[in-house]
């Protein structure tokens, strides 16, 4: 189905350890605890598949036990941007803005590469070709979403690595690069932790925590959402990313939307560039379908997508708590998809690669003092609505001139001409 629309401060920085939380409780009182604190959220649903019923022990903690947790405040240093300050939050950050770095991790699992270097298993070291800023404002009222070409310029700091070394600084390197340094021992935390280091000496931007988003649980969220619809411009045909997809709108199952997230070379431009555009559109179109579900009113559905959605997530010890996600998630919960933005790093070229502009940090700035960006995307698929324009009575308007038309229906009333309109897809 088609439906057509219109196109168009500095303070003390907060750890991200459990250093400053009260001594533990007992064990029972620390799961009464946690139980308030999701009933707190309003997040009844979640409460009740996590906490009620013969099957609800195990249910969380197998969901909680799908999440990789890494503790990386030793791997950051002390050099680092400072946060912002907060009284203590309801909901573990209430009150302030939370910056997330989202990685998506290349692991090509009986897949072929698809920047052309070899099929999995020839893949040497770890890869991250998607990075994203994630900001949630302060008032909860709307999230940004700002992506780092992975073929930007940039200088990687030394990284300090599990086993106590620490890698050589490196100037004008790919920032993908970043994720390889720090993983060089396996590690995914330190991976994750050389990439943040390199995230904020690049833009100032504190970094609250991170999430790694292994491909492979891309798929499962998209195969609980029963499919994610898009609209496909052009045919995909990318054996790299080995994905089949005819132009049009199409409901794309786990399978084909890892694809589209992937394919690169024989798609428009064949850049790094235009690829992340279409991963923008994908995640919106998934952010408007997971938003369009009654998952909090469908029990089992709700297991399923928490199931998917966390099966291979990596992230710190912030981010990566139930009780956290289920309270960020009440916070959240009037959120629309047109409070939801993308942009990606304005950018210019240098060579085959890119370099930051200087409209890069204005961005950067908006971010820390929490102003809304200059988006180029929404997640209801639309470009942002164009900002009100103030207008003054000093100077005379110029009416438009009226053109004859010999339309006889034509009542003689000059209207615009109406905009361009691109389809937006549903199931």
């Amino acid at each position: 189905m088609i439906v057509p629309r219109h196109a168009n401060a500095p303070g003390p920085r907060a750890s991200l350890t459990r250093a400053e939380e009260p001594p533990a409780s007992p064990r029972h009182a620390r799961a009464l605890d946690r139980h308030r604190l999701l009933r707190r959220t309003g997040v009844g649903a979640l409460a009740a598949v996590l906490f009620l019923g013969s099957g609800a022990t195990f249910a969380y903690q197998e969901i909680q036990g799908n999440i990789g947790r890494h503790d990386i405040e030793d791997l950051l240093g002390d050099d680092r941007p400072s946060a912002v300050a907060s009284p203590e939050p309801i909901d573990s950050k209430a009150g302030q803005p939370i910056n997330l770095l989202v990685m998506g991790s290349d692991v090509r699992e009986g897949a072929s590469d698809v920047d052309g270097a070899g099929a999995a298993g020839e893949v040497k070291g770890m890869r991250s070709d998607t990075a994203m800023i994630a900001h949630v404002s302060a008032d909860r009222s709307r999230v940004e979403v700002v992506s780092i070409p992975r073929d930007t310029l940039v200088d990687v700091p030394s990284c300090r690595l599990p086993d106590g070394t620490e890698t050589p600084e490196q100037s004008d390197v790919m920032f993908n690069s970043a994720f390889q340094t720090g993983g060089e021992t396996g590690d995914v935390g330190a991976a994750a932790a050389c990439t943040i280091r390199t995230v904020e000496d690049l833009t100032g931007i504190y970094i609250d925590d991170f999430v790694v988003v292994d491909f492979a649980g891309f798929k499962n969220v998209v195969e609980a959402l029963d499919g994610v619809p898009l609209y496909i411009p052009e045919p995909i045909d990318d054996p790299y990313a080995q994905v089949q997809v005819a132009a049009g709108c199409q409901v794309l199952d786990g399978t084909e939307a890892l694809g589209v997230a992937r394919a690169r070379k024989t798609v428009g431009d064949g850049s790094d560039i235009s690829r992340i555009g279409r991963q923008q559109e994908l995640v919106a179109a998934i952010a408007r379908e997971a938003l369009s579900k009654n998952l909090l009113t469908d029990l089992p559905a709700l297991y399923q997508f928490l199931d998917a959605a966390t099966s291979t997530l990596t992230t710190g010890p912030y981010i990566g708590g139930l009780p956290t996600m289920a309270g960020l998630a009440n916070s959240l919960r009037g959120l629309e998809p047109g409070a939801i933005s993308f942009a990606t790093m304005p950018f210019e070229w240098a060579g085959p690669r890119v370099v930051p502009s200087a409209d890069a940090e204005q961005m950067w700035e908006n971010i820390k003092a929490d102003r809304p960006i200059d988006a180029t995307l929404t997640g209801t698929g639309e470009a942002p609505a164009p900002e009100p324009t103030e207008t003054t009575t000093d100077e005379p308007t110029t009416p438009p001139t009226e053109t004859p038309s010999e339309d006889p229906t034509d009542d003689g009333v000059v209207t615009a001409a109406p905009e361009p309109t691109i389809p937006v897809c549903t199931k």
